[in-house]
């Protein structure tokens, strides 16, 4: 008797221990998924601001309500405070101000770009970024490219000569935006520092810059001449951006697959492109429409070869395991 209730408690312990990471892997999913569309829906917040402000002031206000929104997410998430220590670090202070440089521009351009009509323009930056984070792994890391990869850079080449050989005017804004943030993702490679904490010091070191334009504004700025209705919103814009990181934080630890969080970035970008076609009206003429689509096939290429990797890696390392057990 004590052996059968013995076997039955542990099967208990098991069955529930199950069940618990079978939850928690959900509450990832679910976290990690609704921050990627409030970040994608953002545009619509935008859109009630008045007209008359400038991308540069929402960008500063961004960046002086960024610490308060840090702060309360340091509590939240229960997540060790380093800002100290690594700003004490010769290596890691130099490396972070030439990453709060690279996400400041990709900020700042994001900003414009939703706030003048080219919300179609920083959606595609966002499904280059990876293709563009594959060449710099080539000239800079001196990594090898697979067949699929050569063909997946091949399109997004063609889809970008294309569009600076048929748009209107030269794609700035969606180079500008995936440089710049493809190199925020090489330079977070040199160093070992989590989001929350590493973002917290990028807002410090922008900060007084951030303060300068809003006191040379002075009294021109919109948030000096705001209704309370209108302040509101602009004291928002910070919790509005920054929050889901909160739940982003909280997801991706969860999740066991780095695929699946690779494909859930492409939320956000998905969402901007239909918001900016069918809410926002903007025009998918036949340029943009060749653009889009070979980009997207080597955007699609990239995800495929990607998730037979990480599958081939999985199935490697069980192997492995196996073998040893």
């Amino acid at each position: 008797m004590p052996v059968f209730y013995s076997s039955l408690i542990s099967s208990f312990d098991f069955d529930l221990g199950s069940f618990m990471n079978i939850l928690l892997t959900r509450l990832g999913l679910f976290c990690t998924t609704l921050a990627y569309i409030t970040w994608g829906i953002t545009p619509l917040f935008y859109q009630f601001l008045h007209e008359d402000i400038q991308a540069t002031e929402i960008f500063a206000l961004r960046v002086v309500g960024a610490l308060p929104v840090f702060a309360v997410l340091f509590v939240l998430t229960k997540s060790e405070f380093k800002v100290i220590e690594l700003l004490k670090d010769k290596r890691s202070f130099l490396w972070l101000l030439v990453s709060t440089l690279c996400v400041s521009t990709s900020w700042y351009l994001n900003t414009w770009g939703v706030t003048h009509g080219q919300v179609l323009m920083v959606s595609l930056a966002f499904f280059l970024i990876p293709l563009i984070s594959i060449l710099i792994g080539v000239f800079y890391l001196g990594e090898r490219l697979n067949r699929n990869q050569v063909m997946a850079i091949v399109f997004c080449l063609s889809g970008f000569a294309y569009a600076c050989l048929n748009l209107d005017q030269f794609p700035w804004l969606t180079v500008g935006i995936a440089l710049a943030f493809s190199g925020y993702a090489l330079i977070k490679k040199q160093i070992r520092i989590d989001t929350l904490n590493g973002l917290t010091i990028e807002a410090l070191l922008v900060l007084p810059v951030a303060l300068g334009y809003l006191l040379l504004l002075g009294e021109q700025g919109r948030f000096v001449q705001a209704e309370w209705d209108e302040g509101l919103l602009l004291m928002l814009i910070a919790p509005v951006v920054l929050l889901p990181l909160g739940l982003f934080s909280i997801g991706v630890p969860r999740l066991k697959s780095l695929t699946l969080v690779a494909v859930l970035q492409y939320i956000e970008p998905t969402l901007y492109f239909l918001i900016g076609v069918f809410l926002f009206g903007e025009v998918v003429d036949a340029e943009r429409l060749v653009t889009f689509g070979l980009i997207w096939i080597g955007f699609l290429i990239f995800c495929v070869d990607s998730f037979r990797y990480h599958r081939r890696q999985r199935k490697l390392v069980s192997g492995k395991v196996l073998s040893a057990s």
